[in-house]
């Protein structure tokens, strides 16, 4: 009984380490974890271009209710 025992806890033990090394997305790691109240930590944005914006604005006015 101890053997069969040992063995359930083994092979748990394993699949818990497994899952818990798996878990981790390469796009979570090395992201910002302490945060500063009022201030975005993160990548900074990128500028529009003029036809990027000119393009943004036509489609907004499409979408306005008349």
């Amino acid at each position: 009984m101890i053997a069969i025992t040992r063995k359930f806890l083994v092979l748990f033990a394993l699949t818990a380490v497994a899952a818990g090394l798996s878990a981790c997305a390469e796009e979570e790691q090395n992201r910002v974890l302490s945060y500063q109240k009022g201030t975005y930590l993160g990548k900074v944005d990128q500028q529009l271009s003029e036809d990027q914006l000119r393009t943004l604005i036509i489609r907004s006015n499409a979408q306005r209710v008349k």
